[in-house]
């Protein structure tokens, strides 16, 4: 999938073809051509807390972060989820909105009572974590952000208090 811009002249010696390539028709040519476009990465796939900490695992709360002025919108949902068959919780943050697919740090963590933080901070552009802490009889805290663009670059997060203990 290459895009041509030129003229056709023929000549004495034979049809001359003078031709210049877009460079991004190129590349993305060859990208397709190498399988690489339409390729969703990973991640992709979870676009729902449960399907990203897996089954068995409901959403306890959520809240949104990073509130995009331009478009009334937040950028990111954090969220505390728990598998009573197991006794773990999980805590992951999702891209929402027209954040979803957009590259920016992204983190989600959890503290059990009595523990250390546990948490996933990186360059996302669909979700951090799941970040997962054993917290059966345990209260815990569990902490998302995003960064998000609204005339510059911003970063809003969410810490819990201690709660759902059980």
């Amino acid at each position: 999938m290459l895009f041509f811009d030129g003229e056709i002249t023929l000549s004495g010696r034979g049809l001359k073809v003078r031709r210049r390539f877009y460079s991004i028709g190129m590349a993305v040519g060859l990208a397709g051509a190498m399988g690489l476009v339409g390729a969703a990465p990973a991640a992709a796939a979870a676009s729902t807390p449960e399907a990203a900490c897996g089954a068995g695992y409901k959403v306890l709360e959520s809240r949104t972060v990073g509130f995009d002025k331009s478009t009334k919108k937040p950028a990111g949902r954090v969220s505390l989820l728990y598998n009573a068959s197991n006794g773990y919780n999980c805590v992951v943050t999702m891209h929402i909105n027209g954040y979803v697919g957009f590259g920016s740090t992204t983190e989600a963590g959890i503290l059990v009572e009595g523990g250390s933080w546990k948490r996933d901070k990186g360059d996302y552009s669909y979700y951090a974590g799941p970040v997962y802490a054993y917290a059966a009889n345990k209260c815990v805290k569990y902490t998302g952000g995003i960064e998000y663009v609204d005339n510059g670059i911003f970063w809003d997060s969410y810490t819990s208090g201690f709660g759902r203990c059980g």
